[in-house]
């Protein structure tokens, strides 16, 4: 298979995706909070930073399909919503079942995924994610819902940065976004998608789901993250009763970036068992 992108034009709603890969399994991903800022339709580039660097160490094994949220969402829109709108594209465009890795945000809504719908997820990745959001993160999320409220969503971007990377990313990539990289951006496709997106992770308590999980499940993140600290990373994993935890020391919420090697080997050996 090669790179495709497009819109899923499914049942409830246009689903932008990526697809790539020659693996026998299929492999979904579901993006985190930064899905928001992207246009309707993946841009070229977008789809060859995912095949390429983001998720290169999969398309072995799985046909990967990264497939972001619809656009323009409903305010109060929540976590388990759009879980519901996912089990819908995954039956519909018969992509079940299939190993799940979510991604932040991305993560929460697979939660309830795997709660609601078990026949459609065969192994569960939460990356950067868990039960809840910590208290420092849910300071942040408020603020941004605010600035969002007001159509400053590259503040957000840009306030993103240093709350995300614990290593020379957050000095070095704010001017260059703001020189360079701006007038590259595109306007999100609906500026409101950010706040729904921030209010809908505020308002997301799994606590008493998790024990509906019925896939094996990795929890994978930072000791450092801002947004889900180790405490609630290990609350997670022992909510779920086939679950297992690895923390990688000294990264935060960029896990996924800042150890990349060792964030896909071990989502690589445990989709693999």
């Amino acid at each position: 298979m090669g790179r495709e992108r497009g819109v899923l034009a499914g049942s409830a709603g246009r689903y932008p995706y990526v697809t790539f890969g020659d693996g026998p399994r299929t492999l979904v991903v579901f993006a985190g909070l930064t899905d928001a800022f992207q246009p309707d339709r993946p841009p070229r580039y977008f789809g060859l930073l995912l095949e390429r660097y983001y998720y290169r160490s999969f398309a072995e094994d799985h046909a990967v399909y990264v497939v972001g949220r619809r656009r323009d969402l409903p305010e109060g829109t929540t976590t388990r919503e759009m879980a519901a709108e996912y089990a819908d594209v995954l039956r519909e465009f018969d992509l079940a079942p299939a190993d799940v890795l979510g991604v932040s945000l991305g993560g929460l809504v697979a939660q309830h995924l795997a709660a609601d719908a078990p026949e459609l997820v065969r192994r569960l990745v939460l990356g950067v994610s868990g039960r809840r959001v910590g208290t420092a993160g849910r300071h942040t999320l408020r603020r941004w819902a605010d600035w969002a409220d007001r159509g400053r969503w590259f503040d957000v971007y840009l306030d993103s940065i240093p709350v995300t990377y614990t290593d020379y990313r957050r000095w070095v990539y704010p001017p260059l976004i703001r020189t360079v990289g701006r007038p590259f951006m595109s306007e999100p496709a609906a500026v409101s998608d950010v706040a729904v997106s921030c209010r809908a992770c505020l308002d997301h308590d799994a606590t008493d789901r998790l024990s509906d999980v019925e896939a094996p499940t990795l929890v994978v993140g930072g000791t450092e993250d801002h947004f889900y600290p180790s405490g609630v990373l290990r609350e997670t994993a022992d909510a779920i009763p086939d679950a297992r935890l690895n923390l990688l020391e000294g990264t935060g919420h960029a896990a996924f970036e800042e150890r990349k090697r060792r964030f896909d080997r071990a989502v690589a050996a445990f989709l693999a068992g």
